[in-house]
């Protein structure tokens, strides 16, 4: 999920390209109405506080039985955000902007490809 549609479509267009399926969407409430999420094999959520919430998200999504590991995608990554990262249950965090392909293989790693 992400707000921005420019860097929506390239995170697409990057994990595409590897082979995965991607359902993306623009904000919180188009991905929490989505009826495949349950089913998804990794989440990649982004932080823009104060509209959306990345650890907040995760956290609705758990209650709808999303059981994927989370990624989440951050302007600005500091030891809170880290600490609150890790209690809602992400399992991994990166800064933005993303350097080389540390998504694809933080993704790839998710759904176990090597």
């Amino acid at each position: 999920m992400n707000d921005d549609a420019a860097v929506r479509e390239a995170i697409c267009f990057v994990l595409r390209l590897e082979g995965l399926e991607v359902c993306a969407h623009a904000d919180a409430a188009s991905a929490l109405a989505c009826p495949q999420l349950p089913a998804a094999r990794c989440l990649v959520l982004g932080d823009h506080p104060p509209a959306q919430d990345g650890c907040e998200l995760l956290r609705l999504l758990r209650a709808r039985n999303a059981t994927a590991p989370a990624i989440l995608l951050a302007g600005r990554v500091t030891p809170v955000l880290r600490a609150r990262a890790g209690v809602a249950g992400m399992a991994v965090v990166l800064e933005k902007p993303l350097l080389d392909d540390a998504l694809v293989e933080a993704v790839l790693a998710a759904v176990g490809h090597t």
